[in-house]
């Protein structure tokens, strides 16, 4: 029991945090029986049945609850012994992963991007596009480019300059249908939300307006969709005053509803921060992006 294989525990742990066979081998990039007999494995060289099978799938058995908190503490270890060996080394090439949300990894990032690999061309850059949050403990990425301040104390953050919101419409869409003048007015239009993303409606709660889902005559947690939308002349939307002013044919309205800018913030986990590729990333997209976010960007003209 002492020299027990790692790859069996956290294929039993991530049985555990999947509840099924498929999705932890997916997560796992293994195949199913592989998993299977790993965990049937785990379960000789332990003696113990650690799962049952439900209706909601694959439960723990109170052995298998017993080991969680012990398999756990594992995990997160060779999460961290992972971080720890890349934050050592001192050669500038490799891989660096980069998270950002769509509307800066599209129109933002990639000049940026353009310009690290001219001077360093020995990184191997991989983006993840996704208007989720990257887990970097787990090494989801090795950096993230962030619209709010992290508070876990395992990060390590820079302050890059807020970006400011309004409302916008097409000319073409005001001609029709006019400005709205107070917010009776305005939850009568076609604005543009989100589908499952909260972020507006409570931003509307505290800025003390009631917004519901069934306000949004168009729903969707695409940012660039919601722009693209925008553009098309189907609606009111709340996005980026630097990237809306690069489009004429974009009026911004309502600027009696004082929308709070984003924070944009530069993150990586400590334990890498002293990593030589992810300084010289950390470094150079944070004199990129100092003066203004929007200096470089690429807008497609799609009119």
């Amino acid at each position: 029991m002492n020299s027990m294989d790692w790859d069996l525990i956290r294929s039993f742990m991530m049985v555990f945090r999947q509840g099924s066979l498929s999705a932890a081998a997916r997560e796992l990039g293994v195949s199913q029986p592989t998993l299977t007999r790993n965990i049937q494995a785990l379960e000789t060289q332990t003696g113990l049945n650690l799962f049952r099978r439900s209706s909601r799938g694959l439960e723990l058995t109170e052995a298998g609850r017993n080991l969680v908190d012990a398999a756990g503490r594992m995990d997160e270890a060779a999460d961290s012994f992972g971080r720890i060996a890349a934050g050592l080394s001192d050669v500038l090439n490799g891989d660096v992963r980069i998270s950002a949300n769509d509307v800066v990894g599209v129109y933002l990032l990639p000049p940026a991007i353009k310009a690290l690999r001219e001077l360093h061309p020995g990184l191997q850059i991989e983006i993840v596009i996704d208007n989720r949050i990257s887990n970097l403990s787990k090494r989801e990425a090795d950096i993230a480019l962030r619209m709010f301040q992290p508070t876990q104390p395992d990060l390590v953050a820079r302050r890059l300059p807020d970006m400011a919101l309004g409302f916008f419409a097409h000319t073409d869409y005001l001609k029709k249908y006019g400005i709205p003048e107070t917010m009776e007015q305005f939850v009568t239009h076609n604005i543009i939300g989100m589908d499952e993303g909260m972020e507006f409606i409570e931003g509307g709660r505290q800025l003390g307006f009631e917004f519901e889902r069934h306000h949004f005559a168009i729903r969707t947690d695409s940012l660039l969709t919601q722009i693209n939308l925008l553009r098309s002349g189907a609606g009111i939307v709340g996005t980026h005053v630097g990237l809306a002013r690069h489009w004429p044919e974009l009026e911004q309205i309502l600027d009696w509803i004082p929308l709070p800018p984003l924070q944009f913030w530069l993150v990586c986990h400590r334990d890498i921060q002293y990593n030589r590729q992810i300084q010289t990333v950390m470094s150079f997209l944070g004199d990129w992006f100092v003066d203004d976010p929007y200096r470089h960007a690429m807008l497609p003209d799609m009119r």
